[in-house]
């Protein structure tokens, strides 16, 4: 067995040899084991003559066999030589056809393209801004607002203000068989006219009003009403609503009790603690927004400043091969996406030159905190931002068992890895910005 170069550019040639001798012992142990198991008519496992086995089996033991050879061969060059390889070898179109059932020696041909040797040195002289998004009183208090809407209640009352939530028997006026139960939350009534005629009433009060009039949407309309757009008369007439229930939702008041649903029992005791906890989580998710364009702004810098050649007719033909079976995958769609592609694999040979210079790891008990960290957020957005780590540490393992998850995680801590070695090692320019001057940078 062996393999030889022909050029040393971007794309060479590989010659693999495969003698018969490589390959003869593997498949003599191959056969014999089919013999073992073969069920053929006329003979006892095992019985079966060893020149019937040959016949029926040694052509696919060969290839196999062979096959298996020749990725071996490959892969030992590739890590012998220290060798890192674009997408993977294609067939050399001066490969000769090979006949399985009288060749014993073979020869295959492969294009293989190689990254380029890349050289990233970084320093003080190198120039990064970075933006760090402001926490007013505003966002501040903005946030209690929200937390006290969200932790509030919906209390059964007697009078109306406009903002209840009201319920009751409801009937179109002039016709007996439109009778339904009908509830309507006064916020969507977008007519002061009609809100007036409900902020006189009380429980037992009979209200007639206009829906059409109320809500001036069609679509809201019909689904109070029940009415079919069409039916213009049940569209535009006045219904009678009698009112049986009236229910406000009350904020909840900035108090202990507040506190404790917000972040666990206890661990904040007046309203200056509230305030200070919720500015210093908004500074930690803002700092992800920071890091992030950080290192969006860095990366464009080194892929401006380190222009990589690379094969870009073997990448296009290696893309067209690896998704021939996707038919949504057309020559046309990877003509369009390819400077996208090229631009991705840039950054990937320059920060995998930079994490294999500077020893940058992720070990695997970070990627557990991390699926920890990710399951915490993922539990915040539905509102429980005091889970307790019983619960966090199953729904984490749960992630953990997905491999697109563990690989997304995994990237997300090398990113971070990334940051805080540029941080460290160039001149970073520190600014304060607000959120709306940090999101015009961003959109640009």
């Amino acid at each position: 067995m062996n393999v030889t170069r022909q050029g040393e550019g971007l794309v060479s040639v590989l010659s693999v040899q495969i003698a018969q001798v490589d390959y003869a012992e593997k498949v003599d142990t191959v056969l014999k084991d089919y013999r073992k198991k073969a069920n053929v008519k006329g003979f006892r496992p095992g019985t079966v003559p060893m020149g019937m086995i040959k016949q029926m089996y040694g052509k696919y033991a060969t290839v196999d066999e062979v096959n298996k050879l020749v990725s071996e061969a490959l892969q030992n060059y590739f890590k012998d030589n220290k060798l890192h390889v674009l997408g993977e070898p294609l067939a050399n179109e001066g490969q000769k056809e090979i006949n399985w059932d009288k060749d014993t020696d073979f020869e295959f041909l492969f294009d293989v393209a190689f990254a380029p040797e890349i050289n990233i040195e970084l320093s003080k002289k190198n120039k990064a801004d970075y933006y760090k998004i402001t926490v007013d009183d505003k966002m501040i208090n903005d946030t209690v607002e929200s937390y006290c809407g969200r932790f509030g209640k919906q209390e059964d009352v007697d009078d109306i203000k406009g903002t209840e939530f009201v319920a009751g028997p409801l009937k179109c006026v002039g016709a007996e068989t439109c009778v339904e139960t009908g509830s309507l939350l006064l916020t969507r009534v977008k007519d002061n006219k009609e809100l007036a005629k409900f902020k006189k009433a009380k429980k037992g009060d009979v209200v007639t009003f206009n829906p059409k009039k109320a809500f001036d949407d069609e679509e809201e309309t019909k689904l109070f009403t029940g009415a079919k757009v069409e039916n213009t008369a049940a569209m535009e007439a006045d219904y009678e609503l009698t009112v049986k229930s009236i229910k406000r939702y009350t904020n909840a008041e900035v108090n202990q009790e507040l506190f404790d649903k917000v972040f666990g029992k206890g661990n904040i005791k007046s309203e200056d603690e509230f305030k200070a906890r919720i500015k210093s989580d908004m500074e930690k998710n803002f700092a992800m927004n920071s890091d992030f364009k950080f290192l969006a702004d860095f990366k464009k810098k080194l892929l401006d400043t380190n222009k990589i050649e690379l094969p870009e007719d073997f990448l296009k033909r290696w893309l067209l091969e690896a998704n021939k079976e996707n038919e949504k995958i057309t020559p046309e769609q990877i003509e369009k996406e390819f400077p996208l592609f090229m631009e991705d694999l840039r950054w990937q040979l320059i920060s995998g030159k930079i994490v294999k210079d500077n020893n940058i790891q992720v070990n695997p008990n970070e990627i557990e905190e991390a699926a920890k960290d990710f399951t915490r957020m993922q539990l915040a957005q539905y509102g429980l931002t005091n889970a307790d780590d019983k619960m966090v540490e199953n729904w984490s393992k749960e992630i953990l068992k997905n491999r697109d998850q563990v690989n997304q995680i995994y990237e997300m801590e090398e990113n971070k890895k990334l940051i805080a070695y540029f941080k460290e090692t160039v001149k970073v320019a520190e600014q304060e910005v607000t959120l709306e001057k940090f999101n015009e940078l961003a959109a640009k």
